[in-house]
């Protein structure tokens, strides 16, 4: 059982390196955005899963748009002592918001980074 902890911990710490080296690329909130959209490096995740998500959001009263805008601007570390959340666990949820907005309302979508 520990190997197979180990080697999820290993993916995940994999894909936080990946993430932070294709947002650093990037020179802006907006170019993160669309890099993080157009990389294949995350996909859609399950919407029961980002539903609860939002709903622990509303719980804690934090604003799902300002957390995700947060996610793209702010450094990793800085983003986790924010809001105490694995800034990789809110990127890949962060891939179904944004998706979602760019295909139901895309002035908001344009707006997010603004």
């Amino acid at each position: 059982m520990t190997d197979i902890l180990n080697f999820l911990q290993y993916k995940n710490d994999k894909l936080e390196q990946r993430l932070e080296l294709l947002l650093a690329r990037a020179n802006s909130p907006s170019n993160r955005m669309h890099a993080l959209l157009e990389s294949k490096e995350l996909v859609l995740e399950d919407h029961k899963l980002f539903l609860a998500f939002l709903a622990y959001l509303h719980e804690q009263q934090l604003d799902a748009k300002q957390l995700f805008q947060d996610a793209l601007k702010l450094p990793k570390h800085q983003f986790e002592a924010k809001y105490a959340m694995n800034w990789s666990q809110v990127m890949k949820l962060s891939v179904t918001f944004l998706t979602i907005l760019r295909t139901n309302d895309i002035n908001s979508y344009k707006q997010l980074l603004d």
